[in-house]
């Protein structure tokens, strides 16, 4: 129920006269106004506070609210505080603030405390059990390495002081090196530990000397703890027996936003221009793009971005922030009181920023304890209801990648990911070569073309993460050897928005089933790059962007590229009921393979519902289209989703193949409005096959140069011959006379169009 919201206001005051002041506070927000008068001493700071069981008028009815993009309108309202002394105003401030409610669920079996690399001992229990042999088999691990443990007990509880397992001799699958021996793990030394090789379904096993009586284990895990594992005895160590099964997977992080979940996705925030100075205008251009994906959060890397315009723009945008602080991959900074002083000073700047809904220690590394105790008792203080995380992929979420170009279909398996599972992953992204404009730009005066020092100075780095040469690969098995730039990166953006649509869509598909966020490495880029962006940064888009943006519409239908597994997917704060699935098999020339099937689907609010299968069969040809549709009772269209299904890489070529076709394009009247010029495009083949690929953009007629940043309400569209489509496009309209706009159309196998 959202109609009641019961709002606590707190007003920082400090006093910095030389003698103790009387001071009235007055605080002014959604039609509600609350004053009182408090004494503060000379020098000292107090917080004031109103609460409705104080002041029934902060019990708001029907307020509105601030929900994330997609979930509902982020209302924003102007919070006025007020401090007077006598007659006389002494201060006065004016911010924006959302009325939200954030909720945290999540479950850890295993804690490693920071600062540590010993878990908390982990008990199992077992029913009473009689043999000689204990073993510990393990299944999937919880990190990359293996699994690793400095105890491990073996205990009855009719004599819980006796560690029936102490110093006896004990044998292990592998080992990660000869110092690491399962023997460390019953020596009674805590500072020795047996480690495994890395790899799953690892084991160790302990001879008690002759049977005996025994009810319960207890492990001392390192940080490389095991995922899931089975309590096994045996009399003879060749015959094993189950007896409790253990899965440390726990719940990973799932946010709620007004009582409903919302599927965290989105993506990393870079460093922000030369002295982190933006210009107020690019600031709102770039989140106002993370919105026009659809997003719902952007992690912000290791506190890239330290601007209030920043934040304000993610409050007007419906974008929730994960905040890092300024620390990451085990490098902290000498002075861990400096640290913790400015890291008091961010959170009381911006904790009144509706969008703040994660502060986050470190970068892919727990933090030191001094590090972590204190940023947990700052939040504690100043902003208790917002999460802490300690570590950006650990513990209740999950990174590291993989960040190189992998088969779409390998997104649906959770074994692509770090733990083998989905979970809350913060890292996770592809190389994205721009259009080839953008490229020249990089370029500079430099060739572009082919791929040499200048693309590595901009980060195609063989010897990186993004192993690029995949990548190139996975390009040229799909189309064919690039004829020159303009040709690459054309053919660049089906793998890009392929890959990117597959990685949101996989989300979708397990959400609430061991998927609860996903964020891109990266979304916005720092400087000019061939990889790991949505946008490039002329703040041109691409393959990417629309792939993410198709993959994450609120309102969506989808297959699983594994399995052909079709999905209605509702991500909003409401109940879908009665809509329709529509799936069609189509030649290349849009002559109906099958005849298409329907289903009446409910979607309750954010929720995945499986609707039916459209298996690819040997008797389809190696080279069609899926196309999907979802429209509501009314016959209202939500979400078309089409889908380029191939046998092998190879038997894309087959689009080359079947030739080119042309296409029209009409624009009408541009008209602007709110800072934004705009018009309605219309695209239609005109041809004999589909026309693969389109993609619109926007030029200035007098000048040929591109207008930045376009949003289009779809981009790289697939049209059927004799099909059209109609989308808005619009652009902001500062520095263009609106009669200015020249549309452009251009696609795999179509010729450029003007209008």
């Amino acid at each position: 129920d959202t109609s009641l919201a019961e709002v606590t206001v707190v007003v920082p005051v400090r006093n910095a006269a030389a003698r103790s002041r009387t001071v009235t506070v007055t605080a002014e927000l959604a039609g509600a106004t609350v004053s009182t008068t408090v004494e503060v001493a000379a020098g000292a700071s107090t917080d004031v506070t109103f609460a409705p069981a104080d002041h029934p008028v902060l019990r708001m009815r029907d307020p509105g609210l601030w929900w994330p993009n997609g979930y509902g309108d982020p209302t924003l309202h102007p919070l006025t505080t007020t401090a007077t002394i006598g007659r006389s105003s002494s201060d006065k401030r004016t911010v924006q603030v959302g009325l939200r409610q954030y909720g945290y669920t999540y479950e850890q079996p295993v804690i490693v405390p920071p600062g540590t690399d010993h878990s908390t001992p982990q008990s199992v229990e077992l029913p009473a059990q009689h043999a000689r042999y204990v073993r510990i088999q393990s299944g999937k691990r919880a990190t990359a390495w293996g699994v690793s443990m400095w105890t491990l007990s073996v205990l009855d509880s009719s004599a819980p002081e006796t560690d029936l397992a102490l110093h006896k001799t004990a044998t292990a699958s592998s080992t990660d090196n000869s110092s690491n021996p399962p023997s460390n793990a019953v020596d009674g030394d805590a500072g020795t530990r047996w480690s495994s090789g890395y790899e799953d379904d690892q084991w160790i096993q302990v001879d008690l000397g002759t049977a005996v009586t025994f009810d319960r284990v207890v492990i001392t895990w390192e940080t490389a703890y095991a995922r899931t594992f089975v309590v096994q005895v045996s009399d003879d160590a060749t015959s094993w027996t189950d007896v409790a099964s253990v899965d440390n997977g726990g719940t990973q992080l799932q946010i709620s936003v007004n009582g409903v979940r919302v599927l965290c996705r989105g993506g990393n925030w870079g460093f922000d221009e030369l002295l982190r100075r933006v210009l107020p205008h690019r600031m709102d251009d770039t989140v106002a793009m993370h919105r026009d994906m659809n997003f719902t959060m952007i992690r912000n890397w290791v506190g890239s971005s330290n601007r209030e315009e920043f934040f304000a723009a993610c409050d007007r945008n419906g974008i929730l922030v994960w905040n890092d602080f300024w620390a990451g991959d085990a490098i902290f900074p000498p002075d861990t009181q400096v640290f913790l002083d400015i890291a008091a000073d961010t959170i009381m700047r911006y904790r009144h920023h509706a969008c703040v809904a994660v502060w986050c220690a470190t970068n892919e590394s727990d933090p030191p304890a001094a590090m972590d105790d204190g940023l947990k008792a700052l939040i504690a203080a100043h902003q208790p209801e917002i999460l802490y995380q300690g570590n950006s992929a650990s513990g209740i979420v999950t990174g590291h990648g993989p960040y190189s170009w992998i088969e779409p279909a390998q997104y649906f398996d959770p074994d692509t990911y770090f733990i083998g599972s989905y979970g809350f992953h913060t890292e996770v992204g592809i190389p994205t070569v721009p259009v080839a404009e953008s490229m020249r730009r990089l370029a500079a005066d430099a060739p572009a073309w082919p791929i040499g020092d200048v693309w590595y100075l901009h980060d195609w780095c063989t010897k990186g993460g993004q192993n690029p040469e995949t990548y190139r690969a996975a390009i040229e098995e799909r189309l064919g050897v690039a004829t020159g730039l303009d040709d690459f990166c054309s053919k660049a953006q089906l793998v890009n928005y392929e890959s990117m649509r597959a990685i949101f869509e996989a989300y979708n598909a397990a959400m609430w089933n061991d998927a609860s966020g996903v964020l891109l490495w990266m979304s916005h880029p720092a400087h000019h790059s061939t990889v790991w962006q949505t946008y490039d940064y002329d703040l041109d888009v691409n393959g990417s962007y629309y792939g993410a943006r198709k993959g994450c519409e609120p309102l969506h239908v989808q297959a699983d590229l594994a399995t052909w597994q079709v999905h209605a997917v509702n991500q909003t704060a409401h109940d879908l009921a009665g809509a329709q699935v529509r799936a069609e098999l189509l030649g290349l020339d849009g002559t109906p393979l099958e005849r298409a099937r329907t289903a009446t689907v409910d979607a309750p609010a954010s929720s995945a519902v499986p609707v039916f299968t459209m298996p690819f069969t040997s008797a389809q040809p190696a080279l069609h289209v899926l196309r999907l549709s979802l429209v509501d009772r009314d016959g209202a269209e939500l979400s078309t989703n089409v889908y380029w299904r191939y046998r092998t890489a190879q038997d894309l070529r087959g689009l080359t193949a079947a030739g080119s076709t042309e296409l029209s394009l009409h624009a009408g009247s541009v008209r602007s409005s709110r800072g934004r010029a705009g018009a309605v495009v219309t695209v239609r083949n005109t041809g004999r096959v589909v026309a693969a690929m389109v993609r619109l953009s926007v030029r200035d007629a007098r000048t040929d140069e591109r207008v930045l940043p376009v949003r289009c309400s779809d981009n790289y569209l697939w049209l059927m011959p004799g099909e059209s489509a109609t989308i808005d496009v619009d652009w902001p309209d500062r520095g263009m006379p609106p009669g200015q706009a020249r549309f452009v159309a251009e696609g795999l196998n179509v010729p450029k169009r003007i209008a």
